[in-house]
């Protein structure tokens, strides 16, 4: 391939992985991506030589004017942005600019400036990437800026140095820059191939880099720029039908969590039955009118978090506590014995919530890392439910959450959950009369249209039952008997209320429809109820020991209060056969995904100083070891043999480093033998490299005519031989000249009489 066409393609390919690679943070829109595309590629055509890039040169006022106008309207949107800076117009311009350069492409200092541009593309992406696939991206882009930058390199020297001087007797011809770009000899396999395993090893070091280098909060250099998340559906209110549409494709990852007694079940088929019912729980809405839930937002039923902050207790811990109950919980300790214990790493949420199993009793927030200057916390909500929030930092008082931040980055807590069939300690002699006033009238509250109809349907299911229980029981058996699960919702718009529709017509409804039927004729039957909104079973993947759950596993149900037995968890929707297990490829995928989130995106001084511990603890330089209650010092053996070892590997180096040195000029001076050259070239570098084992060796900078006569001042036997074999070299190589195969046999023979005297 032509060494033009290269360069222009490998610039291209850089670019084009910058702009695939920002594209997997779904940062940019559908429309912006496409003009992105479109517009490289019909830049492709617009060489300085073609009527496009005429036609391009002749536009550069115009061009420059949109440009200055392009920048004062990203300055302008950043700026209307402040307090929270949002830097994303910026990343339009970059791109705009991007896309130019390529259309401008005359010289090397255009080439120069996309290459620039490309990087800075990448850098976004590198901050606002959350998926695995920046990992793929980012290797290619190492790999196609050695290659890209060395090419870009010889294309500056070839064209700088346009002509080729050779000695006047040799009768070569000049060799123009056009002629040498067009050249198919300039660049090989083994360019590319040796550049890639340059490019391997700039990874390598790039990476340790990564790990080495202390790293300190992402807000200390772009400030309070917002990432966006991916997706949507938890919201302040919800709309009969949302599930059914946003959700039963959408594989999108939105919680991961550890539960070491799931870990702990050694039967797949037992722990698949297991996961399949959890409930992670959400949001929650007390109030419904007219096909929407809402929250009423009333002081009287808001949650409550005791909170903890003693070191010798719980680094950072909030214990829920009832707001309904007269006696506060005593102590946090005797509330987690027996509660499961969830790791929940919150992956992408528009709307910040705090998910947790059922009935959750404490949340355990890690401090802020170190180097950090943006943390996560927990703000108490209404009807039981916990929301997550950012908060600046402050190194003064690690505990200041005062300065809040818009933004929500995501969030790894710790939570521990009652089993659903065991009580409240403190809830055994609670009864109903015990209550604050006037604690449940928003939970038993009926829109004024449906009262009527409901309360005579209500009448006759729950005929006869006088206890909550009962009640929940014989409206859960109606609706499961009378209605079918489907997300093919058909409805009457002579109806306006989707919930009547669903109850007297048409019977057919996902989840939300069956939770809130649920939860409005309980209301009716005096049995206070609550919408939730979470997430049902997840899927096992072996590899992390962890449950992923994706977005299509979003559900809704209700809570009931009954009683002493408090709030209790109420899913009146049909059953539905779900997998709870991955396949091995995307055990690995997602495994692969986790550990890029954890140990990249948000990789911290933390996380360095823990595995600084690791390494040191495997090495036996733990700091301080013990044995049989004696401190022990010196060193170990361990230490011992990686010391001995770092000893032996630094005399080595020391002691090769003067062979290693004169075989690199040995390499340089010879040139390489690469395939397809002239046979008398093969005869100059053996000769010239059996000059250099002897002593001689040919400096990278020196010509061949400047290095014979370097030579013609040493001890050399055979100089007019090498004379000749030089002058037949540079018209073979310079000048295409051909030499006749009888003349190189004779000079092949004659060479090895060329030596250093003794």
């Amino acid at each position: 391939m032509r060494f033009r066409l290269v360069h222009k393609l490998a610039t291209y390919l850089l670019a084009g992985i910058a702009v695939f690679t920002l594209a997997t943070s779904s940062v940019l829109s559908s429309f912006t991506l496409v003009l992105v595309v479109l517009f490289c590629a019909l830049s492709w055509h617009a060489d300085p030589e073609s009527r496009l890039g005429n036609l391009v040169a002749r536009a550069t006022l115009a061009f420059n004017i949109v440009t200055l106008l392009f920048l004062a309207g990203s300055v302008f949107q950043v700026a209307r942005s402040f307090p929270d800076v949002d830097l994303l117009p910026f990343l339009d311009f970059v791109l705009f600019l991007l896309v130019l350069k390529l259309f401008q492409r005359r010289g090397n200092r255009d080439y120069l400036q996309v290459y620039i541009l490309s990087f800075l593309v990448m850098l976004a992406a590198a901050w606002l990437a959350t998926s695995v696939v920046f990992v793929v991206g980012f290797g290619f882009y190492v790999l196609l800026a050695t290659w890209t930058l060395m090419l870009f390199h010889l294309r500056r020297e070839i064209e700088e140095n346009y002509i080729v001087r050779h000695a006047s007797e040799s009768k070569a011809e000049q060799v123009t820059a056009t002629r040498v770009l067009n050249s198919r000899r300039v660049v090989g396999l083994a360019f590319f191939a040796a550049t890639g395993a340059v490019a391997v090893l700039v990874l390598l070091g790039s990476s340790l880099v990564f790990a080495v280098v202390p790293r300190v909060g992402l807000g200390f250099i772009l400030g309070g720029v917002r990432r966006p998340v991916g997706i949507a559906g938890f919201t302040d209110e919800v709309k009969l039908g949302m599930h059914g549409v946003i959700s039963t494709d959408n594989q999108t990852v939105v919680l991961r969590s550890q539960i070491p007694s799931i870990a702990a079940i050694a039967d797949d088929s037992a722990r698949d039955r297991v996961i399949s019912s959890l409930y992670w729980r959400g949001t929650v809405y007390d109030t419904y009118d007219k096909g929407q839930w809402l929250r009423s937002r009333e002081d009287k039923a808001r949650t409550q978090l005791a909170s903890f902050q003693s070191p010798a207790e719980l680094a950072r811990g909030y214990l829920l506590t009832d707001p309904f109950e007269v006696n506060p919980v005593r102590g946090w300790r005797a509330s987690i014995v027996g509660a499961i214990e969830q790791t929940v790493e919150v992956v992408a949420l528009s709307h910040p919530v705090a998910f947790a199993l059922d009935r959750p009793v404490l949340f355990e927030i890690p401090p802020p890392p170190a180097g950090a200057f943006t943390a996560v916390d927990l703000e108490a909500r209404w009807s039981d439910e916990v929301s997550l929030r950012m908060f600046r930092v402050n190194p003064a008082n690690p505990y200041d959450r005062r300065q809040a931040m818009t933004e929500f980055l995501g969030a790894r807590y710790r939570v521990y959950s009652r089993a659903a069939d065991r009580a409240h300690p403190e809830r055994a002699s609670l009864a109903e009369e015990q209550l604050v006033p006037g604690a449940l009238d928003n939970y038993l509250r009926i829109p004024e249209p449906l009262t009527a109809r409901l309360a005579a349907l209500a009448s006759d299911i729950m005929a006869g039952q006088r206890t909550p229980a009962a009640k929940v029981q014989a409206v859960v058996g109606w609706l499961r008997k009378t209605h079918t699960y489907t997300t093919n919702l058909k409805r009457d718009d002579r109806i306006a209320d989707p919930l009547e529709d669903f109850l007297f017509a048409e019977k057919d409804g996902h989840c939300e429809y069956f939770a809130s039927a649920a939860a409005i004729l309980l209301r009716a039957g005096g049995v206070p109820t609550r919408y939730v909104n979470g997430f049902l079973g997840g899927e096992w993947n072996d590899l992390r020991q962890a449950i992923t759950v994706r977005e299509n596993r979003a559900h809704s149900w209700v809570e009931a209060y009954l009683g002493r037995e408090g709030w209790v968890r109420v899913d009146a929707t049909p059953s539905l056969s779900r997998t709870s297990r991955m396949g091995k490829l995307r055990q690995l995928v997602d495994a692969a995904e986790l550990f890029w989130g954890r140990w990249v995106v948000e990789y911290n001084a933390s996380q360095q100083i823990l595995l600084a511990q690791r390494l040191g603890q495997k090495l036996g330089f733990s700091g301080r070891a013990y044995g049989g209650g004696r401190h022990v010092t010196g060193l170990t053996r361990r230490q011992a043999l990686v010391f001995a070892g770092i000893v032996v590997l630094a005399i080595v180096i020391v002691s090769q480093r003067r062979r290693f040195m004169r075989w690199r000029w040995q390499r340089r001076s010879a040139e390489g033998s690469l395939r397809g050259e002239a046979p008398i070239a093969r005869v100059y570098h053996a000769t010239v490299k059996r000059l250099a084992v002897a002593g001689l060796p040919r400096r990278p900078w020196e010509t061949p005519h400047e290095y014979l006569a370097r030579l013609k001042d040493s001890p050399l036997e055979g100089g007019g031989i090498f004379e000749q074999l030089t002058e037949l070299y540079t018209s073979a190589t310079y000048g295409n000249a051909e030499i006749p195969p009888e003349v190189v046999a004779s000079i092949r023979g004659e060479s090895r009489q060329v030596d250093i005297s003794t």
